[in-house]
């Protein structure tokens, strides 16, 4: 160490010079050379930045007069040298400190781009329909539901959701969320044909049908109308007539009607509607009831109609309801040329389509139950007349042992095979008897049966003796007069 005073060789522990005597200083001399040096490191640092102030220019030239003093110590090249590795250092700290700064700043823009991506709508949904695409149905539930979080109300989600819900075949999670569409959307197409598909799946046709009453959408309705049970409507209003009235009912719909005339709830067990109901004279309370075809029943429409007419038009059968051993030909009154009168053997209701009385007839053998509807030539028509029979007769012989005895005595008189008639059986029934003279005779009808077993009537009739088991030809009258001869 030297002396700051004389420049003499000093011992660090020596606190005064033994050369001059004088103390050495604790705070170092100022030496122009490093002065020098950082002040062009500094005004190297500052060209490259392009910022150079007046101030620091001042100090340049101070430093610069400074290096004039002849009690530096260092050469000009070692101060150079040492000017040019404080640049480079600097220069390499400003490299470093750039660098830094780029990585913090590309790390910082990384984060937060995918914070935003990871809360982003638009991000979440791209992912959503991606995954519904590609059959990742669980990632789609999962992304449409991370949106649905933040638009619950959106019903583009709601129906990906559903559609995701009906492939994976979750048929409770599909209809819950149909529903919650229409929670927002009453008319939406997509979430009422995923419902109704449902309900006519299980055959929950009485719940489609009060959910197709509620829908407000004409075209749905339409479509799915078979599943509706409209109310009857009536051709006539209700009120007081004066003349007698043809009333029609009508529904929309493969179903039926039916109805009751004295105000009683209908069923499917009452009159069923096929033809206008005649109301003739009187005080009618008309019920009716629409059933479709899936079973579900509409509302009962009641109407009273009054009729003020002094017309009569009611069939009149010759043979009241009742037991019979002793069989009676059937007959209608029929007023003229202008009334027909139509009836049904079978209990059903009489139509335009059913038998048309022209002669009396024989009663049927056993129970049997005839309907009677007059018809007039503007179309009136009457009510209806009900007739039941039981036909038991006392006998000896029943019909199978009739017709037995009748083919025996046909087969020795070599009538009861035709040789002219190829291919064809002759047949023989019983189905009614008449009286005649106090005696109860079978009617046994002839036909002919073809190959294809079909059917025709010979139009021989025969009557058997059901005491005596005597056989004769029968004819029957218009009148309903029967005439025996033997054969």
């Amino acid at each position: 160490m030297t002396c700051p005073h004389c420049g003499g060789e000093m011992l660090p522990e020596q606190v005064f010079c033994e050369h001059c005597g004088k103390e050495r200083l604790l705070v170092p001399v100022y030496e122009p050379e490093i002065e020098e040096s950082v002040a062009e490191s500094m005004h190297s640092i500052m060209d490259d930045l392009g910022e150079v102030t007046p101030n620091q220019n001042h100090t340049k030239v101070n430093i610069q007069n400074n290096t004039d003093n002849p009690t530096g110590s260092k050469s000009d090249d070692e101060t150079k040298k040492t000017v040019k590795e404080t640049h480079t250092i600097k220069q390499l700290n400003f490299f470093i400190f750039s660098i830094l700064s780029l990585v913090i700043l590309v790390v910082v823009f990384s984060i937060t781009f995918y914070l935003y991506t990871e809360n982003s709508y638009d991000y979440h949904y791209k992912k959503a329909i991606s995954a519904f695409e590609t059959h990742q149905l669980e990632e789609a539930v999962y992304q449409t539901d991370y949106c649905l979080d933040k638009e619950p109300d959106n019903i583009e989600l709601l129906l990906l959701k559903l559609h995701i819900y009906l492939q994976q075949s979750l048929t409770e999670q599909a209809m819950e969320t149909a529903n919650q569409i229409l929670a927002y959307d009453s008319e939406n197409e997509e979430a009422l044909e995923c419902i109704i598909a449902e309900y006519i799946k299980n055959e929950e046709y009485l719940k489609l049908s009060k959910f197709l009453e509620k829908c407000t959408v004409a075209e749905i309705r339409q479509k799915y109308s078979r599943y509706l049970a409209s109310f009857p409507e009536y051709s006539e209003p209700e009120g007081e007539y004066d003349t007698a009235i043809s009333l029609k009912l009508f529904s929309v719909g493969n179903g039926d009607i039916y109805y009751s005339l004295d105000g009683t709830t209908p069923s499917k067990y009452s009159t069923r509607y096929t033809s206008p109901i005649k109301l003739i004279s009187g005080e009618y309370l008309v019920s009716s009831v629409y059933i479709n075809e899936y079973g579900i029943r509409s509302e009962v429409v009641i109407k009273k109609y009054v009729i003020q007419s002094d017309l009569e038009m009611l069939p009149s059968v010759s043979v009241k309801s009742g037991t019979y051993q002793m069989p009676q030909m059937i007959g209608v009154d029929v007023p003229d040329e202008e009334y027909i009168v139509y009836y049904t053997t079978d209990g059903s209701t009489p139509d335009l389509d059913s038998n048309i009385y022209t002669d009396a007839f024989p009663m049927p053998l056993g129970n049997s139950i005839f309907k009677f509807l007059m018809i007039d030539s503007e179309g009136n028509e009457s009510d209806i007349v009900t007739c039941q029979y039981s036909c038991v007769p006392v006998c000896y012989y029943d019909t199978d042992q009739a017709i037995i005895i009748l083919k025996q005595k046909l087969a020795t008189l070599g009538k009861l095979s035709d040789p002219g008639l190829p291919g064809q059986e002759k047949i023989y029934a019983i189905d009614s008897a008449v009286t005649k003279d106090d005696v109860v005779y079978y009617l046994i009808y002839e036909y002919l049966q073809s190959e294809t077993g079909s059917m025709i009537k010979t139009g021989d009739v025969f009557a058997f003796n059901v005491l005596d088991g005597t056989i004769f030809r029968a004819a029957l009258s218009s009148e309903g007069n029967v005439s025996l001869t033997d054969f």
